[in-house]
């Protein structure tokens, strides 16, 4: 299901709640009994919603932030595969052609296996088996000429890098807001919208209207922190759409070596 359709349930429902909430205790207290809670309650309330608001929002920041970073670092990891696949060009034929190979084994492997599994906190052996087979290719090339070796020692700068950002990505995949986390952000803003019960309004319906307020907002923000917070699962999730555009750099590579007209349009 989509995540915007959760999401949206989440928020109405929530809302609903805390107004019914609102409602009940109204009529089970009394306005005239909520009114002598007001300087109290009031008191309160400022200390609690600005902690929480501040706790919210870092956390809101933060889980945004870091999807932001992946999406960053994946363009990177995908820039350094396709860095390897460019360079290889200088090496012997044998060599080029097993480098490209390998670069493009590994790139469809991340795209149709390492990705999906990703969105389970896992990853995929055969990616790490494509990575491998390519580390251990270039290692493995002799350079004859002075540009072969500066080409090679690029191209094992690049693969470490690369290396570095599929390891952090990987990590990555298996955190999110950890259950602790989730449990203050629930608490806290239960807290909240509990304290604006204890406001006795002479208007009913503009009670309603300030309740509603107060939690949809609250509600919207923990949305927020739900989709962002799982980096590879979701509408918003990190997609491997720079990996795919390696794909097409190589088709299109192949086509210009071979001095093959090219279509740019595809």
């Amino acid at each position: 299901m989509s995540t915007f359709i959760i999401g949206f349930f989440f928020v109405i429902v929530t809302t609903v709640l805390a107004v019914l909430g609102m409602v009940y205790v109204r009529k089970k207290v009394g306005v005239p009994k909520l009114r002598e809670y007001h300087e109290v309650a009031g008191y309160l309330l400022s200390i609690i919603g600005t902690l929480y608001s501040l706790l919210l929002g870092f956390v809101v920041v933060d889980t945004m932030q870091h999807v932001q970073d992946l999406r960053v670092l994946v363009e990177q990891e995908a820039n350094g595969i396709a860095n390897i696949y460019l360079c290889s060009k200088v090496f012997e034929t044998k060599d080029r052609d097993d480098i490209r190979n390998l670069s493009h084994d590994l790139v469809l492997a991340v795209v149709e296996d390492e990705w999906p599994a990703m969105q389970e906190g896992k990853f995929s052996p055969k990616a790490f088996q494509c990575a491998y087979r390519l580390w251990s290719r270039i290692l493995s090339v002799e350079p004859k000429t002075e540009l072969q070796k500066n080409a090679q020692a690029q191209i094992i700068s690049e693969m470490c890098r690369t290396a570095e950002s599929r390891r952090t990505r990987l990590v990555s995949a298996k955190m999110g807001v950890q259950p602790i986390l989730w449990l203050v952000l629930i608490v806290g803003g239960l807290f909240t919208v509990l304290f604006t019960y204890f406001f006795g309004v002479e208007s009913i319906r503009a009670q309603i209207i300030m309740t509603t307020l107060v939690a949809l907002t609250l509600a919207l923000n923990m949305l927020l922190v739900f989709i962002f917070g799982s980096p590879f699962t979701g509408d918003l999730a990190v997609r491997p759409d720079a990996f795919k555009l390696n794909l097409q750099i190589y088709e299109k590579v192949k086509e210009l070596d071979a001095n093959r007209p090219v279509d740019w349009s595809k």
